[in-house]
């Protein structure tokens, strides 16, 4: 009888470890910040740069490193982690871009050097020139002292901890934190913090008719279906895109793993159990980001993305975490209405909403890193 009652459970047991460990396994975590720093210093900065925000997770750098020169490489789109449906004309591509480029130039500071950025050194690009024009040359110069705009970008103890989705306690920022933010506002890129409760209550309610909108347009939904990896194995064949690593705590994560791996969830059923946790989620969301840019050319759109990199580490840095409530910026015809009723209301006299971030408290638990691409997987030698 005691075998019979015992076997069970040997069973399970063996099953969620191996679970863990595929859950685990897909999820490469962030460097720590005392280990040793990489003999290549291009190498070293990309080993960061690697975990700045970015759409959907698709992690759409190429670096060509100059064979010659150790101090000089290359940024470049790559073309086969784009998001046709979601993002045709690579606004949001173009925006991690430069949420790479801040933290790869706080990162060199770190190390005392001065990154020389030269953005779009063979001019702006359109779709179809992206796999040949790059976004930026970055030169490494020796400097002792100085000291990144976007400092706070590769903070260890705020990019080292993933950011945490749909888990949320309303944001609480002090007066201090809304003034750090808003101080990476130019003339020309203006960022704002909304918190007062009818303009928070438009935002999500706003928030939950596009998200629905995104899920119920099967294009975009099945964008997001195809680019989700649902268990260990997906996230270390294919270590970009959306995974539920960031979404649930560890013990939640290994059941779903084992789950996912036996009976995945199907587009339809994918797409409800997403309408029904974000609006869940936008229950406690209390306070926005708004980025609003004069222009809308490329160079505007690093730059923005920049900025929201520095400041969503600000946010990670006093305990907050940031939630792209951007579906309603996307340029798809169905989303024709939804993108001019939000320009409408923050851009009436003409400009560019780039982001609209909510911004929240993570609820408790361990979670982990979405997966990553490892830096020499982002790396190719140049002619």
């Amino acid at each position: 009888m005691n075998r019979i009652h015992h076997t069970p459970r040997r069973i399970t047991v063996a099953v969620l470890s191996i679970a863990l460990v595929a859950a685990l396994a897909g999820c490469q975590g962030a460097p720590p910040a005392d280990r040793e720093v990489r003999p290549d210093i291009r190498t070293e900065l990309v080993e960061w740069a690697r975990l700045a925000q970015n759409a959907h997770n698709m992690q759409t750098w190429r670096v060509v490193a100059d064979p010659r020169d150790v101090t000089r490489l290359t940024l470049y789109l790559e073309p086969s982690r784009m998001l046709p449906e979601t993002d045709p004309p690579a606004r949001q591509v173009t925006i991690s871009a430069g949420t790479f480029l801040a933290v790869l130039e706080a990162r060199a500071a770190q190390l005392g050097y001065e990154a020389r950025i030269d953005l779009l050194p063979a001019g702006d690009y359109t779709v179809e020139q992206i796999a040949s024009r790059p976004v930026a040359e970055v030169t490494l110069v020796p400097a002792s002292g100085v000291r990144s705009e976007f400092a706070v970008a590769a903070d260890p103890d705020a990019i080292t901890r993933p950011t945490v989705k749909y888990r949320y306690r309303p944001a609480a920022l002090d007066a201090g934190t809304i003034d750090r933010i808003e101080s990476y506002g130019t003339d020309a890129i203006r960022i704002s913090v909304v918190t007062e409760p009818a303009e928070v209550a438009w935002i999500n309610e706003l928030s939950v008719e596009v998200f629905t909108l995104e899920m119920e347009n099967e294009p975009t939904m099945l964008e997001s279906y195809d680019n989700t990896r649902m268990t260990g194995r997906q996230r270390r064949a294919q270590p970009w895109g959306l995974s539920y690593t960031q979404n649930f705590p560890v013990r939640t994560l290994v059941a779903l793993d084992a789950i996912s791996s036996i009976a995945p969830q199907k587009p339809e059923a994918y797409a409800r159990t997403g309408i029904r946790i974000y609006e869940k989620a936008m229950e406690e969301i209390n306070a926005y980001v708004v980025i609003v840019t004069d222009s809308n050319d490329r160079r505007t759109q690093v730059e923005a993305g920049m900025r929201l990199q520095a400041l969503w580490m600000e946010l990670h840095a006093v305990d907050h975490v940031g939630l792209p409530n951007s579906q309603a910026l996307q340029e798809y015809p169905e989303m024709a209405e939804l993108y001019d009723r939000v320009h409408q209301r923050y851009a009436p006299e003409g400009g560019t909403v780039q982001m609209i971030l909510a911004v929240a408290q993570p609820k408790g638990g361990v979670h982990r890193f979405s997966p990553r691409i490892a830096a020499e997987d982002l790396i190719v030698t140049g002619d």
